[in-house]
C-alpha cells in the first residue's frame, strides 16, 4: 500500500466565494479510498513563505499566480488567506489530483472545472488560469519539501488570524448590495457604526458524525455558515482528550444534573464525552483523562468566524439545540440528527468562545511533529 501525505490549499478567492464548503465535501467524499484529515490551518502567508513556496513549484502558471495574487496584490487592509487542509492515505497525492482536475484543460466532474478560471484564445483554447481554486502537489518527490516548508511556517504565518481584516477600512467600503444581503439573509439592519462596534469572533466545532463517515454534510454546513463580513479566521482538526472534552462541556454537567437528577445527569454527560471522546469521564482515572484523546471516529472541524456580530449570526443559522425545535433551513434542523448529534456546536456566548478556543488551543498545531514523524 502506497500511503502518502496530500496538501489542500484553498485560495483566498476560493474562500470569499463561499465555495469552501464544497472543496472539501469533494475531497471528504469523492475518493475511492479513505483520506484521513490530520490537520487543518489558516494561513495569512508572508510574502517570504510564498517566494519559498514558488522556488519549489515547476510550474510558471502557478509560479507567476503566486507571485500576482499573493505578494504583488497583497499589500491592502483585507490579507489573503490560505487554509491547508493536511490528508493521509493510499495514493493521497494522484487521489487528490484526480478530485482536483488538471489547470491545463477541463475535465468533466472535477473541481477545477466547475470553479476554476480559465484563459481561452480566440477559438476556445484553454492557454491559461487566472483562478485555480486550489494548489495541490502534483507529484510525490516534491511532497517533503513542499508539507516540511508550510510546516515550518505554521507557527509565524498560520493560526488564528485576529488581525487579518481592518474592518474600520472595509465598512465603510461596502455598498448597498452588501448591506441588502446581510438585512435578508441575517436579519441585521445596523447602521455602520454599530457594525464596528460589534466585530465578533465565535467558535463553531462541526461534530465527529460528521466527519469520520466522510460525510457531505460538513461542506454543506461550512457553505450554510458563509454570509458578508463573516471572515473564516482559523480552522483546526480536533481530537480531544477526556480532560479537555470534560472542561469544553463542564458548563453543562451541572444543567443535566439538576434537570435530570445526579445519576441520570451523569449518564447523559458522560454521553456527550464519550461520543466526542470514544471514553466514559466517569470509568478513565484522572491521570489518564489528559493523555487519553479521541480516534479518527471521535475528530471534529473547529471554525472561527470574525465579524460584526458573528455570534448571534452564526447562532442563527445554526438553530436550536434540538434538531426537532430548530427552524427549517438552519443547520441542525436540516443536518441534525437529536439533541446530541445535531451537527454542530457554536459558542453561546462571547465569554464562552474565549474559553472555547483556549481548551482546543486554536493556535496550536501538529503540523510540524507530523511532517518530523513521516519526512524526519
Amino acid at each position: 500500500m502506497n500511503e502518502q501525505l496530500g496538501l489542500v490549499l484553498i485560495t483566498e478567492k476560493s474562500l470569499g466565494r463561499s465555495i469552501t464548503g464544497h472543496i472539501i465535501k469533494e475531497i471528504f467524499s469523492r475518493g475511492i479510498k479513505p483520506l484521513e484529515l490530520l490537520e487543518a490551518r489558516m494561513y495569512a502567508p508572508s510574502e517570504k513563505l510564498i517566494q519559498e513556496y514558488i522556488k519549489l513549484i515547476v510550474d510558471e502558471q502557478f509560479k507567476d499566480y503566486l507571485q500576482r495574487e499573493y505578494i504583488e496584490r497583497n499589500r491592502d487592509f483585507l490579507r489573503k488567506r490560505i487554509m491547508l487542509l493536511l490528508f493521509k492515505g493510499e495514493d493521497a497525492i494522484s487521489q487528490i489530483k484526480g478530485i482536483v482536475g488538471p489547470i491545463s484543460r477541463r475535465v468533466d466532474g472535477t473541481l477545477r472545472n466547475s470553479f476554476a478560471e480559465f484563459k481561452e484564445d480566440e477559438d476556445g483554447n484553454i492557454i491559461g488560469f487566472a483562478e485555480p481554486v486550489v494548489v495541490i502537489i502534483p507529484h510525490e518527490k516534491c511532497a517533503k519539501d513542499v508539507i516540511s516548508l508550510w510546516a515550518q511556517y505554521s507557527q509565524s504565518d498560520g493560526g488564528l488570524l485576529e488581525k487579518l481584516v481592518d474592518w474600520e477600512q472595509l465598512l465603510p467600503k461596502w455598498d448597498s448590495q452588501e448591506y441588502e444581503t446581510l438585512k435578508y439573509r441575517d436579519g441585521i439592519t445596523s447602521t455602520p457604526k454599530e457594525m464596528l462596534e460589534n466585530i465578533q469572533q465565535t467558535l463553531v466545532l462541526i461534530k465527529p458524525d460528521n466527519i469520520y463517515t466522510k460525510s457531505h454534510k460538513v461542506g454543506a454546513i461550512i457553505d450554510a455558515l458563509s454570509g458578508p463580513g463573516l471572515k473564516m479566521i482559523g480552522v483546526k482538526a480536533v481530537n480531544m482528550s477526556i480532560e479537555e472534552a470534560v472542561e469544553f462541556y463542564q458548563p453543562i454537567e451541572g444543567k443535566l444534573i439538576a434537570r435530570y437528577g445526579e445519576q441520570n445527569g451523569k449518564k447523559a454527560f458522560s454521553e456527550i464525552i464519550k461520543f466526542m471522546t470514544g471514553f466514559d469521564p466517569y470509568k478513565i482515572s484522572e491521570g489518564e483523562k489528559k493523555e487519553v484523546h479521541g480516534g479518527r471516529q471521535q475528530q471534529s472541524l473547529a471554525l472561527v468566524y470574525q465579524g460584526p456580530f458573528a455570534l448571534e449570526r452564526i447562532r442563527k443559522k445554526i438553530g436550536a439545540t434540538d434538531p426537532l425545535e430548530a427552524e427549517p433551513g438552519t443547520i441542525r434542523r436540516e443536518f441534525g440528527h437529536d439533541i446530541m448529534k445535531n451537527g454542530v456546536h457554536a459558542s453561546d456566548c462571547l465569554e464562552s468562545a474565549k474559553r472555547e478556543l483556549k481548551i482546543i488551543d486554536i493556535q496550536g498545531t501538529s503540523l510540524k511533529n507530523i511532517a518530523k514523524e513521516v519526512f524526519g
